[in-house]
C-alpha cells in the first residue's frame, strides 16, 4: 500500500455528527411485538462495543473479509458497521471470496456452508436474549453474551480511501469513500422494510443518516399502520418511494 494513500476514520464520519444527540436514529419493529428505539448516541455504543469485540476477538484490519449472513435488522447494521471501522471488507454469502471469509457473522452458526476456515459470531436477533442459545454449536462465539463487556467508546484507525466496503453475490460493489462521502436529500423520517439484504440497504441508508434523517426499520411483511405512520411522523416511505 502506498504511503501517499488517503486515509480516513470514515465510519467515524457518520457517527460522530450525531454521537451525543439523544433523539432517534433507527428505530426497528418485529412481528414478536419489539419496538426498539436508538438514539444517535446509543446506536454510536452499539457500534463501539461491536468494534471493539471484533477487534479484541478477530484482529479485523483492511485485509479481512466478513460475511454478514444476517437479515437487514438493528444488530447486523450495528454490526456492519463495527466491521467497516476496521477496513475490512463485508460480503453476502453468495459471494466467491465468502469460502476465503476471515469472520461469518451468523443467526445460523451450524449451518453447514460455513467454511472451516471461518471464526463465527453468532447473532441472535432478539432484543433481549442475553445469549445465543443452545444452538451456538462447538466453535462460535456468543456475539449476545460477549459484547456488553467492551467499551463504549472505540477509537479507529485511519482506513484507506481504495478499500473495498462491501460487495455481493448479485453484483453490487462499494468503495468505502464512495459509501461515506454521499450525503442524499434530507427526508426527515424514513420507513424501511428490511425486504433486502442488510448489504443491498446499506449504502442507501448511510447516505440518509449523513443527511440527518431517522430510520424506522420494519421487518420483512410487518404490517404498517396509519397509527405507526403518525406515531414515528414517517415523512417517506423508501419501498413506496414517497
Amino acid at each position: 500500500m502506498s504511503s501517499n494513500q488517503q486515509r480516513e476514520t470514515f465510519v467515524e464520519t457518520l457517527l460522530a455528527t450525531r454521537r451525543s444527540s439523544a433523539s432517534p436514529w433507527l428505530t426497528w419493529y418485529s412481528h414478536s411485538g419489539e419496538r426498539i428505539e436508538l438514539s444517535g448516541r446509543v446506536f454510536d455504543n452499539w457500534v463501539a462495543k461491536s468494534a471493539n469485540l471484533l477487534g479484541d476477538l478477530y484482529d479485523l484490519d483492511e485485509q479481512s473479509v466478513v460475511v454478514v449472513d444476517l437479515d437487514a435488522h438493528w444488530k447486523s447494521l450495528v454490526l456492519a458497521l463495527a466491521a467497516l471501522h476496521h477496513g475490512a471488507t463485508l460480503v453476502d454469502a453468495n459471494h466467491q471470496e465468502a469460502r476465503g471469509a476471515t469472520l461469518w457473522i451468523t443467526a445460523a452458526p451450524n449451518d453447514e456452508n460455513i467454511p472451516a476456515s471461518s471464526e463465527i459470531l453468532a447473532v441472535n436477533p432478539a432484543a433481549l436474549a442475553l445469549s445465543f442459545g443452545s444452538d451456538l454449536g462447538p466453535v462460535a462465539e456468543d456475539f449476545n453474551a460477549t459484547v456488553r463487556s467492551y467499551a463504549d467508546q472505540f477509537y479507529p484507525s485511519p482506513v484507506a480511501a481504495q478499500t473495498l466496503a462491501l460487495a455481493t453475490g448479485a453484483g453490487l460493489a462499494v468503495g468505502i469513500q464512495e459509501l461515506f462521502d454521499k450525503v442524499a436529500e434530507p427526508k426527515g423520517t424514513i420507513l424501511v422494510r428490511a425486504d433486502q439484504p442488510v448489504l443491498a440497504l446499506l449504502p442507501y441508508l448511510v447516505g440518509q443518516w449523513k443527511a440527518g434523517d431517522a430510520v424506522v426499520l420494519v421487518e420483512d411483511n410487518f404490517q404498517v399502520t396509519e397509527r405507526l405512520r403518525d406515531g414515528e411522523r414517517i415523512t417517506f416511505d423508501y419501498n413506496a418511494g414517497n
